[in-house]
């Protein structure tokens, strides 16, 4: 396994989502019907989600990097990761309590990133990979503009912005992990 260099695609978001889960499930006023992901992050034990997004948004920075180096992509795509990757690694730095700056950066990271991976899609390093990161980029998009129009109040479902926050964060870190995990038994020409 000569490529191992690639698992850094699985190994960061999977340490993210682990450490995501784990704040989740030691916060006991953590609500999946009322607050955001970001909320983890101004409480007792607030360094386990700043220290997941910022180890999530260095190993996607990282991991971009080397895609762009090994494999024929454009900056294109590549730009629009690695902007959600520095965004995801700020939300560990500026939490909810920086306000609108905090929700700036957040968007950047849902926007840039799935687009990103669409763009990234239509290179055809693998017929796989380019068909998973295209469905898995829409349907993050789609997931977040859901998301935007249930904390707007424009769709009311009785959910927080965490679910769509989260089903994001799980379709992303799946491309970036099985992209991953695929390229080191796989690699591209």
């Amino acid at each position: 396994m000569r490529y191992r260099k690639y698992l850094i695609g699985f190994l960061g978001p999977l340490i993210t989502i682990i450490l995501i889960f784990l704040d989740i499930g030691i916060s006991p006023y953590f609500s999946w019907y009322v607050n955001s992901l970001s909320s983890l992050g101004v409480h007792k034990y607030y360094f386990i989600f700043d220290s997941a997004v910022i180890i999530g948004g260095i190993s996607i920075f990282v991991f971009a990097l080397m895609l762009y180096k090994n494999l024929a992509v454009k900056f294109l795509s590549i730009g629009f990761i690695l902007a959600g990757a520095i965004s995801l690694f700020l939300i560990g730095i500026f939490n909810e309590n920086y306000g609108n700056l905090h929700l700036a950066i957040a968007v950047i990271y849902f926007i840039s990133t799935p687009v990103g991976i669409i763009i990234f899609s239509f290179y055809r390093i693998r017929r796989f990979i380019s068909y998973y990161g295209f469905i898995s980029g829409i349907l993050s998009l789609g997931t977040i503009i859901f998301g935007i129009l249930v904390l707007f109040r424009y769709i009311k479902i009785g959910i927080g912005l965490s679910v769509t926050e989260m089903t994001e964060a799980l379709l992303l870190s799946s491309w970036s992990s099985i992209t991953g995990l695929y390229l080191c038994y796989h690699p591209a020409k």
